[in-house]
């Protein structure tokens, strides 16, 4: 049975997220904990998974997301309130992954993300993949509060801005990233997930 069996941590309210890393080959099944982040993200109302993604650029003279046609998959992590998925992609990235393609397709999900426009850009040119019910939670932010300069914070700043969370850990794992372990990394990601999700449960209300 499928089960986020990584490191458990502990957030600032005193609950805990549960992760899973997975490095997929051809064979790999990913398909129980998408079904397990889906049920997650029911079960907590919202029906809201976090997502990021990260690229591999397969040539030098490619810049900026606007050339697109070197760009790659290479990782993708998924959060609910209680669970963080971070799926490390084979290099380069091959199209045969379907489960992800038919959860990203979900009509009966809302992924929520952080400055997400390039990302989605480049999952429909380069993968052919499509997020079918996809929100930019700063853009979000903007109009609820009022304030433009929310579309353009990176996460660290929008939670900051919304949630007026204590952000101390998350800080002290970036502070040392370079020499901080997988571990830490992981707890970052975690984090991260979290509160993205406290932000969009703040706007969603």
């Amino acid at each position: 049975m499928a089960s986020f069996d990584g490191p458990k941590f502990k957030m600032t309210d005193g609950s805990y997220v549960q992760t899973k890393t997975i490095d997929v080959v051809s064979s790999t099944d990913i398909s129980p904990y998408l079904s397990l982040l889906r049920e997650d993200s029911i079960s907590n109302g919202n029906r809201a998974v976090i997502f990021d993604v990260c690229w591999d650029v397969g040539c030098p003279e490619t810049e900026t997301k606007t050339k697109t046609s070197e760009w790659s998959l290479s990782s993708v992590k998924l959060s609910t309130r209680n669970l963080c998925l971070f799926l490390r992609l084979p290099k380069p990235f091959h199209d045969n992954l379907k489960d992800l393609y038919r959860f990203f397709a979900s009509k009966f999900v809302t992924f929520v993300g952080v400055q997400i426009e390039d990302d989605l850009d480049l999952l429909r040119e380069n993968h052919s993949l499509v997020i079918r019910n996809a929100i930019n939670v700063g853009k979000l932010a903007a109009k609820a509060r009022g304030t433009l300069v929310l579309e353009f914070l990176g996460t660290r700043e929008l939670a900051h801005r919304v949630l007026w969370s204590d952000l101390s850990r998350l800080d002290s794992i970036e502070a040392k990233w370079d020499e901080a372990g997988a571990e830490e990394h992981l707890e970052a990601a975690a984090i991260e997930g979290w509160l993205i999700v406290n932000v969009w449960d703040q706007l969603s209300e």
